[in-house]
Formats: structure tokens, sequence, C-alpha cells
């Protein structure tokens, strides 16, 4: 029985290769940061032309093993240590969830503080 399961694995292995490019580790980092309390999109259409929209992602892969940089807006008043802690280990989780690879590592940057909807100025007419 153990030689049958050796001899299917090794089929399965000729069979071709799984690449992951780096542009999906990074789409699954933006979407895994933003479900994190705390942390939101930021950013219009004009923000995305020049770079400055949140979040923002870059990853690293080689083999099975990547490396993630994230940049992210957070919200008013907001724990910054435990709202970042929180999305490394989000990011890292779901990434490893979703693409089997190995996460080194996760750094998360806060870029941008924006104020809560509630907490905004409105203008009064």
């Amino acid at each position: 029985m153990a030689d049958a399961s050796r001899a299917h694995d090794r089929e399965i292995a000729g069979r071709g290769r799984l690449v992951i490019h780096d542009r999906v580790v990074e789409a699954i980092a933006r979407t895994a940061a933003t479900e994190v309390g705390g942390v939101t999109r930021w950013g219009s259409g004009l923000d995305s032309v020049v770079g400055r929209r949140y979040p923002k992602a870059d990853a690293s892969t080689a083999g099975n093993r990547t490396r993630i940089g994230l940049e992210v807006a957070v919200v008013w008043p907001s724990a910054l240590p435990q709202v970042l802690q929180q999305v490394r280990e989000r990011v890292r989780t779901r990434v490893g969830e979703l693409t089997g690879l190995e996460v080194d590592a996760v750094d998360v940057l806060a870029a941008r503080i924006v104020q809560d909807a509630e907490t905004e100025p409105r203008r009064v007419s």
C-alpha cells in the first residue's frame, strides 16, 4: 500500500510545477490587511495613479517561500502596535492558507492615519 502511495506521489510530481506570481501574493496580502479592524482602504482614483492608495503590498517569492512588505492606512483612533501586529498575523495566516507558501516575514508600515467617518468634521450649509 505504501509503495502505491509513493508511486502516485511521484506521478503527480512529474506532471509539472505550480508557480504563484508575486502579484497574487500581494493581492491576497492587501485583502487580508483590510480584514483587520482599524485598517481601511484609502485613496481615490488619482491617488492610485500617483501611488498613494492604501493598502500597498510588495512581495518577493522564491521557490515556496515569500517575504511581504505592507503599507496600510489606519483609522484614528487606533492602537497602532496592536493593529499592526494583527495585520502581520492575519497576512501571514491567509497567504499561507491560500497559497501554501511559507511566509518568512511580513513587514507592516502605518503609512497614513485617517479619521473615522464619525469623527470627520461635517460641513454645515
